[in-house]
């Protein structure tokens, strides 16, 4: 993997690495619907990040386990990205996006354990 593609990679997890935190500290701040679009942000980060090593490496496996954990965590991050979309034509229509607590909360871990699966990925990736 040529160093270019690593400084990008490098780029975009810095960049998840921001969203999330972003993300916390919203969120104990009580502002949880800006909390839950810093979420969708750092998970976004996180997938260019990991997708940028394909094609790139000739091992397989780590390819195939990574490929397992995101099926994984899709299935729960899936209905939040639908959310995204819906939310993004009701903000366009009349403002009105909110979400609980308890909504944000969950987002902000299920962006966590993704952020943390997909830099576990690259540390292994990544320095072959």
């Amino acid at each position: 993997m040529d160093q270019r593609i690593r400084d990008k990679i490098k780029s975009e997890l810095n960049r998840a690495e921001e969203y999330l935190k972003a993300a916390e500290i919203l969120h104990m701040q009580g502002l949880f619907t800006p909390s839950v679009i810093s979420s969708y942000c750092s998970a976004f980060h996180a997938s260019v990040a990991a997708f940028l090593t394909s094609g790139r490496n000739r091992q397989r496996e780590p390819f195939v386990s990574f490929a397992a954990n995101l099926a994984k965590f899709s299935s729960k991050l899936d209905p939040f990205i639908e959310k995204q979309k819906e939310a993004g034509k009701v903000l366009s229509v009349n403002a009105s996006l909110d979400y609980a607590e308890n909504e944000a909360l969950l987002r902000l871990y299920q962006t966590r354990d993704f952020f943390l699966e997909v830099k576990d990925f690259l540390r292994r990736i990544v320095k072959n």
